[in-house]
């Protein structure tokens, strides 16, 4: 329907905008305004906050790579490191110093007073010693070693044979027990009398001394004085 206002200039009234398109348009621009002030601060600041927290980071990062590098390059030589310490010790743990026990068995022989207690001398020494695992892979039966010698006692009295074994189990004469087992019951033969030897009578006897296991070897060798 098409109105007509035929009213004079002077009395018609103004055209105005509606108080409700307006408080919406209001409404509309302020909500619009805080979207674009909120996504430009999460835009430009909360980036900006970012990225900076991120360069501190990253510069962090590049400070502590040269360290945990060089800490992996430390753990790998530490684990060498104790590989081969744990195979020294392995190896050290079955090692025999046999010139101290060379130099025991001479102080055992020595201590008998130029025949007070037993003049006793060898025909031979051989020493045998096996490893820790051929020891253990032979069950019940197991060695690790052995010192043989074929020895005399410079005398027709059979109690010097005894009294040389007991010295070899005295701890005052030697270390001798601490890496062997004490030697087996005395045994022998009297030699014929030969007036052209001195001493004229002797008796023939073995020696046998069975190796310990090396973890008990290392125990002795862990309390052994400096320089013993």
């Amino acid at each position: 329907m098409i109105t007509i206002n035929l009213l004079p200039e002077e009395y018609r009234r103004t055209a105005r905008t509606p108080i409700k398109l307006m408080a919406v348009l209001a409404l509309s621009v302020a909500v619009n305004a805080s979207l674009l002030a909120w996504w430009s601060w999460l835009s430009f600041g909360v980036a900006a906050k970012i990225e900076t927290a991120r360069s501190v980071l990253q510069l962090e990062m590049d400070g502590l790579t040269p360290q945990v590098n060089y800490n992996k390059a430390l753990e790998k030589e530490i684990a060498y490191h104790s590989s081969r310490e744990k195979t020294l010790a392995q190896i050290t743990s079955n090692r025999v110093e046999w010139t101290r026990v060379l130099d025991d068995l001479v102080d055992v022989v020595n201590a008998g007073g130029d025949g007070v207690e037993h003049y006793i001398w060898f025909d031979d020494l051989s020493v045998s010693q096996q490893s820790a695992h051929a020891g253990k892979r032979r069950g019940a039966n197991q060695s690790y070693g052995t010192l043989r010698c074929n020895g005399h006692s410079g005398s027709a009295e059979w109690n010097q044979v005894p009294a040389f074994l007991d010295d070899i189990g005295d701890p005052e004469l030697s270390d001798l027990m601490q890496i062997f087992y004490p030697p087996a019951a005395p045994e022998g033969n009297l030699n014929d009398s030969d007036k052209g030897l001195i001493p004229a009578v002797n008796w023939s006897f073995p020696l046998t001394l069975e190796l310990r296991p090396p973890e008990e070897r290392a125990k002795f060798n862990a309390v052994l004085p400096e320089g013993k």
